[in-house]
């Protein structure tokens, strides 16, 4: 019997997320007001262009971007959050899922995920997507703490 993705999604969500804490942390520098701003006044275009650019800080193009909708849960009661559609393709593998920022948190909620070809093993689907989640980092220069470098050799320090 085949395992269903509903038996997987703890599992899921645990790779993802631990996979994108370093651009959810980059997400959460930003002000809380100004992405509340552009989701708003409907400025999808502006949010996909500097969500889709920290994407590839962290990840190769084109395989972790913005989906194109966005939410924020603004109230009296509780500080504010923002939910982002988020989407992944890599290596044949292809996810949809929600980022929800909060002022203290931030969790992955999975909508939908899809291996090409099927994987019929919860093992070798959680491995899949380790493996495409791994794949896709953006190459980092190595020995530097995984920190971009400025390629411009004649910048010097003062």
């Amino acid at each position: 019997m085949q395992p269903e993705v509903n038996d997987l999604t703890g599992s899921f969500e645990a790779l993802l997320a631990e996979s994108i804490s370093e651009l959810t942390t980059e997400f959460r520098n930003h002000d809380v007001a100004d992405l509340l701003a552009l989701i708003r006044l409907d400025r999808m275009a502006t949010l996909q262009s500097l969500l889709d650019g920290e994407c590839e800080l962290f990840f190769k193009p084109g395989t972790m971007q913005f989906s194109g909708h966005a939410e924020a849960m603004v109230g009296w009661r509780a500080p504010p959050s923002v939910r982002l559609a988020m989407s992944f393709r890599s290596q044949g593998v292809e996810l949809y899922y929600r980022l929800t920022l909060e002022a203290a948190d931030a969790h992955v909620q999975l909508d939908l995920i899809r291996f090409e070809p099927p994987e019929a093993s919860a093992d070798g689907r959680c491995l899949r997507l380790a493996t495409a989640l791994g794949a896709a980092r953006a190459n980092r220069l190595s020995g530097q703490g995984g920190q971009l470098q400025a390629r411009d050799a004649g910048y010097q320090e003062s």
